[in-house]
């Protein structure tokens, strides 16, 4: 997604965090205009029966998408409960492989989104801690809508138009969730059913709550997402993804606030 942007192949794309805050710390042409969701249970650790707490995972294979904001938490959880991450094996699967994985008894725990983990649910497993639990003690994940700066800038009413879309499809979801749910699940392939388990654990923010000094702020007023952005750069850096992060003004400057 960062390369097409890059390469001018799209103009709009979405992201995570910490791949969005890795393409921003590369300096790549693109800016922040919308966080399409806030993460919060649709994910989670997911562990086998025997795993009772986080520190049960030392000695355990436990599976997650490098890179990504799953292992951005699992990380920042093992930091929290001080637990090397020397003392467990982390291994580097996609959702789908997680699931063949988990399977197979190859993995004892994951951390991944749905609707892969309904799938491990059903297989017995257990979600030990979510995104939400994780976002209550300051470590927030997101999946954001990214622009190229230079196509904002020629086109902002295009962007102000595609955000007022996204605006009414939050606020439909928030008025008629039956029906936003039926066809969200046609264009995911998936039943109603997997398709509400999936997006009622999510945060959605219309944009007027996206303004809040919380989320993205004002342009006068950055918000607290730069800070969150910085947070998932330092990550980069320490994964050895990128040699190194910008300052926090960067990220504040990566915020296309003026659009919301």
């Amino acid at each position: 997604m960062s390369t097409a942007i890059a390469a001018k192949g799209i103009d709009f794309g979405a992201l995570g965090t910490v791949p969005a805050s890795v393409g921003i710390a590369s300096g790549l042409p693109y800016q922040v205009y919308f966080i399409l969701d806030v993460i919060g249970a649709a994910e989670a650790l997911i562990v086998k029966k025997d795993i009772k707490s986080i520190a049960d995972l030392k000695g355990k294979k436990v599976a997650t998408p490098f890179g990504s904001t799953a292992h951005f938490s699992l990380e920042f959880l093992l930091e929290l409960e001080n637990i090397p991450e020397k003392e467990l094996k982390i291994l580097d699967l996609q959702p789908p492989d997680i699931v063949a994985a988990w399977q197979r008894g190859d993995i004892d725990a994951s951390y991944v989104w749905q609707p892969n983990l309904s799938k491990l649910q059903k297989d017995g497993g257990t979600v030990l801690i979510s995104s939400a639990d994780l976002a209550k003690k300051g470590i927030v994940t997101a999946d954001l809508g990214v622009v190229r700066t230079e196509f904002a800038g020629q086109y902002p009413d295009v962007v102000k138009r595609y955000i007022a879309v996204l605006d009414e499809a939050v606020k439909t979801y928030r008025s008629d969730p039956e029906n936003a749910i039926k066809a969200l699940a046609k264009e995911l392939n998936i039943t109603p059913e997997e398709t509400a388990a999936a997006v009622k654990e999510l945060i959605w923010l219309d944009s007027s709550e996206q303004q809040s000094p919380k989320y993205l702020g004002t342009t006068d007023n950055p918000g607290d997402f730069a800070r969150i952005l910085k947070e998932s750069a330092d990550f980069a850096v320490n994964q050895k993804k990128i040699t190194s992060a910008p300052d926090l003004a960067t990220f504040q400057k990566s915020l296309l606030t003026k659009a919301l």
